[in-house]
């Protein structure tokens, strides 16, 4: 049997890039702006602060972990029962991180550019797609995302540049109209997504070195940028009020992009952009799943994998209303996101604590 390369840090960073860039992009834009309106970028920037500290500890126990998968290296460090809360819990974290990126892509696409098309039709399609990703594993996962950024970050600027005549940036101000409040609520709301840099830590077992410092430094500046470019275009092409009340933001600012006087509607690009992220990110969460409890290509894993997909797609139909997700989203996912996040790093980082302490001990 032949020995494939492994990933290249490149195609761990281009995967993370469409993992969580995703998230910072496109689904945690409404929310931000609902939470903070005008002042959402501020909270942007003063999100900086916890994800400096988040960074941090990521590096700290990364230099720690290595290679290894985080499952047995907390086992090791930790002991059994530990280790199975920490896969029992992420397992769980990974799943509904599945759930909503598969119901927020479907009800958008339903939304936008298949209204008559049945939830369950569409989902069916995309969750085949991203179970046939999960099934290939990460390796085809992050030579896929390599092929598909490229293009994704093209089309970014491109929409950025074009819709420059419609943008008014003096609609970023005044600040604080209503507070600090608003704003220190959407530091949460920004972190939610940022502190996703912590899944890096499930990438480090496909490589053959962990990324180091300044590696790690580019991907979190590029994670930021994701949320900030977006969320000020939001504000300075509707303004902050308008962009608040929008289901989809980042689509809207499509909507207004035109290709030369000839084409005056190129949404249809951000089919392309959106399905990359969605089916990146859910295939990412599907595969961290099966590693929590199967190692090794497998029948069992292959099944573990079946039977994830067949309970998320009526979970994407016929649980929720869009308005109910959406409140579910903003007033419970999204908080709980970055809460959890930041616990299990903690976890991890304590867990490299020990192991430190023991060296120590034994010099």
């Amino acid at each position: 049997m032949i020995n494939t390369p492994k990933p290249t840090k490149l195609q761990a960073i281009m995967t993370l890039m469409l993992t969580v860039g995703i998230t910072n992009h496109v689904f945690i834009i409404p929310a931000l702006l609902q939470i903070a309106k005008r002042d959402a970028w501020v909270s942007v920037i003063l999100a900086v602060i916890p994800f400096a500290l988040m960074i941090g500890l990521i590096l700290f126990a990364s230099s720690r972990i290595g290679t290894q998968p985080l499952p047995d290296w907390i086992r090791h460090r930790l002991g059994r029962i530990p280790a199975f809360l920490f896969q029992c819990a992420l397992s769980l974290f990974f799943f509904v991180t599945a759930w909503f990126s598969l119901f927020d892509t479907v009800m958008w696409m339903k939304v936008t550019f298949l209204p008559y098309t049945p939830l369950i039709a569409t989902s069916i399609i995309l969750m085949a797609l991203c179970l046939i990703g999960a099934l290939k594993g990460m390796k085809a996962i992050t030579l896929t995302s390599a092929i598909l950024l490229p293009l994704v970050v093209i089309l970014g600027f491109y929409v950025a540049i074009v819709n420059v005549e419609h943008k008014d940036y003096h609609l970023l101000f005044p600040l604080f109209e209503f507070g600090w409040s608003p704003v220190l609520r959407g530091v949460l709301y920004a972190c939610s997504g940022l502190f996703e840099l912590f899944f890096i830590l499930f990438l480090h077992p496909y490589l053959k070195a962990p990324l180091n410092k300044k590696q790690m430094i580019i991907l979190a500046v590029i994670l930021f940028g994701l949320t900030l470019g977006p969320l000020t275009g939001a504000i300075v092409e509707f303004n902050p009020f308008e962009a608040a009340i929008q289901r989809y933001p980042a689509y809207e600012e499509w909507r207004i992009a035109g290709f030369g006087k000839y084409v005056s509607q190129t949404d249809f690009f951000s089919i392309y952009q959106w399905l990359s992220g969605s089916c990146i990110r859910i295939s990412f969460a599907l595969i961290i799943i099966a590693d929590m409890w199967i190692k090794r290509s497998s029948r069992k894993r292959a099944t573990l994998l079946v039977s994830v997909t067949v309970l998320l797609v009526p979970l994407s139909c016929y649980v929720f209303t869009d308005v109910m997700f959406q409140h579910l989203m903003i007033r419970y996912i999204f908080p709980a996101n970055a809460y959890f996040i930041a616990f299990m790093t903690l976890v991890v980082f304590a867990a490299a604590l020990v192991r430190t302490s023991k060296k120590g001990r034994s010099a």
